[in-house]
């Protein structure tokens, strides 16, 4: 009973996770569509999806990163 206590998130780190969560994801979306448009216009039709998958992805990883960051800079 005490190491689940102990291993007990507090109310504000789970705030803070579902936050990142969804802070990250609704990064990844406007990112992916103009990855999608950029490399289907600029690279190669077939480069679209792709395109969008990677440009999605680095500004969800770089939203997460920034938050992660933050948080321990704030609450150690």
């Amino acid at each position: 009973m005490l190491k689940s206590m102990a291993s007990a998130k507090s109310a504000l780190r789970e705030r803070f996770e579902s936050e990142r969560r969804r802070s990250a994801f609704l990064g990844f979306l406007p990112a992916m569509g103009a990855g999608v448009i950029a490399a289907d216009t600029w690279i190669s039709p077939l480069a679209g999806v792709p395109g969008g998958l990677v440009a999605g992805a680095l500004a969800w990883a770089s939203i997460w990163v920034y938050e992660t960051h933050m948080w321990r800079k704030h609450h150690g």
